[in-house]
Formats: structure tokens, C-alpha cells, sequence
């Protein structure tokens, strides 16, 4: 999610959670929301980390320590700590260090139902968490949020900010549904495909939580399919749309999926090459990091290949892919880990 979905979230529980009118403590509401939103940001300081390099922080430091259930008590007491300080509170700051635990937590739990993955132990392990119920900029989700913000900043309606953290939850509890019907169609190609039903799987998609990305994982190849599951849904391909509506065309009625075969590692022409490269030490990173990883292109010049690879979790039918990364050069001159820019 956003950081700025984040910290909104962030200071709209502390709101609910620890009103002021509930504590003995003469602490505002909005001081409180302050702390909550300062809380619901912190996690994303990893960040940073994407200057020194970007490989690692998408594959180990991204959503680790400073989303980790383990040491939010850690990170809450020292936010805590530093808030009272600063704003000259220091007999506040057990108030200040339980906002911004209520405020960690909401961050850790957007983060979860997303695809990306959440070290929830670390540094304990490096099993990552992700619901996939979600995708990672939901407008509808930060819309309800921002009401609910808006609501308990300004103090009205009085009951406003608590029902829009319900209407919430039963809108991850809504998506969490749509999944399941989604991963019941890729289900059932695995099954036609003679795949177990462990490797299907239906990945959210951005403008429309009935937008859903299904993928059969074979041993050699991926078969996707993009379905809109909203109900009397019957546009077809061949329907022209304009401006933003053209972008939804490629999702489909379950009825009328167009599966597309894609290759783990190219053609038989490259096939070696290009496995022999994604095998190779320098892109450990890069495989610790993708789930679904596939063969991006392979560039050919005078000076040698670029073998480039992404992550299907990622990959939308009407834009780039941001993650793409692979070797150049040659076997003559040796092979160079890089990014593909847009």
C-alpha cells in the first residue's frame, strides 16, 4: 500500500482506538492522530535502502525489520519516545508509544493482504506474508480511508471514522471473496491442464477489485488469463473502448477468458543461454525476490546480449512491468547485473 494510505490509516485507528474523551490524559485527538499518523508512515523508512541498492531492497531490506510483528514493541516504544520529546509531553509518552503500536499494525496488516510479501518475523525468518487480496494502490481502499480521516479530523460525523474502518474490513472481507471465485476459474484450467491445484493462483489488479490476473503454473511455461468477475459482465476483445475504459478491455467475462501461453525462458533458440543466466550467482537476488519469474526479451547488439527478467505478480497487460532486471554482455567479456529503465 501507499505510505500515504498508510499513515492516514494510521492516525484514523489511533482515532477510533484511543479517543481522547476515553482518557485522563489531556492529550488531543489530533495530537493523538499526529502520533498515529507518523506511526502508519515509519515502516517505509526502508526506503532509504533503495539509494545504496535497489536489488536488495526489493529482494531483503523492503518490508522487513521495520514491518515485523517481532520488533514492532521495538519500534513503537522508540516512535513513542521521540514524539514525547519533541512535542515537550514526556509524561505522555506511554500514550504516544500505544498510538503508534496501533499504527504499526494497521501498516503490517495493508501490507499483508497485498502480493508483494511482509517479513512478519524477521529477522527471525525470511518467510514473507501476502493475503493477495489487494492490489498495492487500491483507490477504492485509500477512498474509504480518507473519508474516515476527514471525518475524525474535523470531528463529525462523531460516529463516521469508526464506520468507515468497518466498511474496511468488510471490503478486504468483499475482495477476499472475489479472490476465491477468481482462483476457482484458474483452478479449474490447472485441473483441464492436469496441473495440481496448488499451482493456480488469481493476482488483484488495479481500478476495479473485479479485476483479477489468473496464472497455471506449468513446469515450462505460465498460461494467463485476465477475467472481470462483475456480474453481467460480457465485453469481449473485439469491443473497441476509448480513453481510460480501453485499459479494462483485456479483462474478460469467465465465460470468455483468453488464455495466453507464456514461456519461463524464451524459445528453443535461447533456451540454454537464457537458463544458464538465470541460474548464475548474480542473480541470486533477483530469484530470491521473484515468485512468478519469467523471461522479460533478450536484446542483441554488436557488443553482446541483455538477457532481461520480471516478475508475473507485476506484469499488467498495458504497461511495462517496473521490476526487470538481467545480464549483459558475452561470454568473452563476462556478464553485468542491470536494471531496464523505461
Amino acid at each position: 500500500m501507499d505510505t500515504l494510505t498508510h499513515s492516514l490509516l494510521g492516525a484514523l485507528a489511533v482515532r477510533v482506538a484511543l479517543p481522547a474523551a476515553r482518557s485522563r490524559l489531556p492529550f488531543s485527538d489530533r495530537r493523538r492522530m499526529l502520533a498515529g499518523a507518523v506511526g502508519g508512515a515509519f515502516p517505509d523508512i526502508d526506503y532509504a535502502t533503495v539509494w545504496i541498492d535497489p536489488l536488495s531492497y526489493l529482494a531483503v531490506w523492503h518490508r522487513g525489520i521495520t514491518h515485523s510483528l517481532l520488533l514492532l514493541p521495538l519500534w513503537a516504544l522508540l516512535l513513542g519516545v521521540a514524539m514525547a520529546w519533541l512535542l515537550h509531553r514526556r509524561e505522555a509518552w506511554k500514550l504516544l508509544t500505544l498510538s503508534a503500536a496501533v499504527a504499526l499494525a494497521t501498516h503490517i496488516a495493508a501490507d499483508v493482504i497485498t502480493v508483494f510479501g511482509t517479513r512478519v518475523l524477521a529477522p527471525l525468518s525470511d518467510w514473507r506474508a501476502a493475503l493477495g487480496t489487494t492490489f498495492i494502490i487500491d483507490l477504492l481502499f485509500s477512498g474509504i480511508v480518507l473519508t474516515g480521516f476527514v471525518a475524525a479530523l474535523y470531528g463529525r460525523p462523531k460516529r463516521l471514522p469508526a464506520v468507515s474502518l468497518v466498511v474496511l474490513l468488510l471490503y478486504i472481507g468483499a475482495q477476499a471473496w472475489l479472490k476465491h471465485s477468481a482462483l476457482q476459474l484458474a483452478r479449474q484450467r490447472a485441473a483441464a491442464q492436469g496441473l495440481e491445484a496448488t499451482r493456480a493462483h488469481a493476482l488483484p489488479q488495479p481500478f476495479s477489485p473485479f479485476f483479477w490476473k489468473l496464472v497455471t503454473v506449468g513446469d515450462e511455461a505460465y498460461e494467463v488469463a485476465y477475467v472481470n468477475l462483475r456480474p453481467g459482465t460480457l465485453r469481449t476483445e473485439a469491443e473497441p473502448q476509448r480513453g481510460l475504459l480501453a485499459l479494462t478491455r483485456h479483462y474478460r467475462a469467465p465465460g470468455a477468458l483468453h488464455w495466453r501461453r507464456q514461456t519461463r525462458f524464451g524459445d528453443a533458440g535461447n533456451r540454454a543461454l537464457v537458463r544458464r543466466l538465470w541460474s548464475s550467482d548474480q542473480m541470486s537476488r533477483f530469484r530470491d525476490f521473484a515468485v512468478f519469474p519469467v523471461l522479460y526479451r533478450v536484446d542483441d547488439s554488436p557488443a553482446g546480449h541483455c538477457v532481461w527478467f520480471t516478475d508475473m505478480r507485476f506484469e499488467l497487460p498495458f504497461m511495462a512491468p517496473p521490476f526487470r532486471y538481467g545480464l549483459c554482455g558475452s561470454r568473452a567479456r563476462g556478464w553485468r547485473l542491470r536494471r531496464l529503465g523505461y
